[in-house]
């Protein structure tokens, strides 16, 4: 999949051509509303990208000496210009820089498509590792989705030696980070929000609560309106941050399906929908099936996590599967003395409870977590053509 970074300084250009975008093929998008004389601060989102589309509603002789120095600073990022009715000086300059192609403002979207193509077909790979996406949301509060999300980032950082980082994006009052902590946030994602303009790597390690050596947090909101502050294209900065740092990025959507989830969504390599073994889940549910199935996100990306199975009154797993029309991932039992006392302690249960069976069923779920991604990345190598291949041992050359 193509990874697109759109930059213009006006949002509903830049709103336009990633729906064109994104409409144009198998690509994703990510925004960045800025003009070229700011890209030099927008570093990790230039090296996640693998192309670059440059909206400027004037390109004069600044503009151009931005898209230059770019152009120097990342050669391997094809670019593409936009701009309203490009001159022939414009084309000859733009095309002395390394701007692949230039289209016309409005923009047409049978030239977008051809000019994507064209980048995609000569587009090699790189050799770069990105963090696994992997988001909880549920259709009902108190499902469990904080605790799942929390405890299992531990499992795979202090138990599996992968780097982890646990985003609280629930925005009813995130408390995620005391589930597992008694450390107080230096910072939460809102204020990094706020501060936007200073994100690097090291800005963010200072934001985060380090509950272990592998494993930290950025944590949520501490009520509705300061929740506000987070939007789309600064959480995807963020993404493209942390993704080239961590192994796992796992985030709690908690139960909210708005263009900000969505967005998330789209950017997650895994959706999982927590639900409880109760009737009081099985509708409302199936209706979340229903529109994340509507949102076309495949069948290999959505699974379904049963927590507390076992449950008084609990729903059979097949009846289940039945409701939902869809196997269930994996199932963690009911035991509700080893999560309340290490909740009430700050503790993941993994620490307090080691032997307890919901400490071995996230343990569980985070050891099939780590074997799919292995056999993903084995399999996304070994699709990659001889050609592609030898293409990629010259440039590490």
């Amino acid at each position: 999949m193509l990874k697109i970074l759109i930059a213009s300084e006006d949002a509903q250009k830049l709103d336009e051509i990633s729906r064109l975008s994104a409409g144009s093929g198998n690509f994703q998008t990510m925004s960045l509303l800025e003009g070229p004389a700011r890209f030099p601060f927008h570093g990790s989102q230039m090296q996640l990208a693998d192309l670059l589309i440059i909206e400027q509603a004037v390109v004069g002789a600044s503009q151009m000496h931005s898209i230059e120095a770019l152009r120097q600073q990342h050669p391997e990022l094809p670019c593409i210009l936009v701009t309203p009715a490009p001159s022939s000086d414009c084309l000859i300059k733009a095309m002395r820089a390394g701007v692949r192609d230039v289209l016309s403002w409005p923009l047409d979207r049978t030239q977008l498509a051809e000019a994507l193509r064209r980048v995609e077909a000569s587009h090699v790979p790189r050799n770069r590792e990105m963090a696994q996406v992997i988001s909880f949301i549920s259709c009902k509060g108190g499902a469990g989705t904080s605790f799942l999300a929390s405890n299992l980032g531990y499992a795979l950082g202090a138990q599996l030696g992968k780097r982890v980082l646990v985003i609280d994006l629930n925005r009813q009052f995130g408390d995620l980070t005391y589930l597992v902590s008694d450390k107080p946030p230096p910072s939460t994602l809102p204020e990094i929000c706020s501060q936007i303009e200073r994100m690097d790597a090291a800005f963010l390690d200072a934001c985060l609560t380090h509950v272990d050596s592998n494993f930290d947090i950025l944590a949520g909101a501490t009520d509705p309106i300061k929740a506000s502050q987070i939007q789309k294209e600064k959480l995807e900065w963020i993404l493209s941050v942390v993704q080239p740092v961590y192994d796992f990025v796992i985030v709690d959507i908690g139960q909210a399906l708005d263009p900000l989830s969505i967005g998330l969504l789209d950017r997650s390599d895994r959706i999982c929908v927590v639900v409880e073994p109760t009737i009081a889940f099985a509708r409302p549910g199936r209706r979340l099936l229903d529109i994340l199935r509507a949102l076309h996100y495949s069948a290999d990306k959505v699974h379904i996590l049963l927590n507390r199975e076992g449950c008084r009154n609990a729903l059979a797993r097949s009846a289940l599967s039945d409701v939902f029309g869809m196997k269930i991932l994996h199932a963690l039992p009911d035991d509700s003395s080893a999560v309340d006392e290490a909740i009430s302690h700050g503790e993941p249960v993994a620490k307090s409870h080691k032997r307890s069976a919901i400490a071995k069923a996230i343990l569980a779920l985070g050891t099939q977590f780590v074997a799919a991604t292995g056999a993903e990345r084995r399999t996304q190598q070994d699709s990659v053509s001889p050609l592609r291949k030898l293409m990629l041992r010259t440039r590490a050359t």
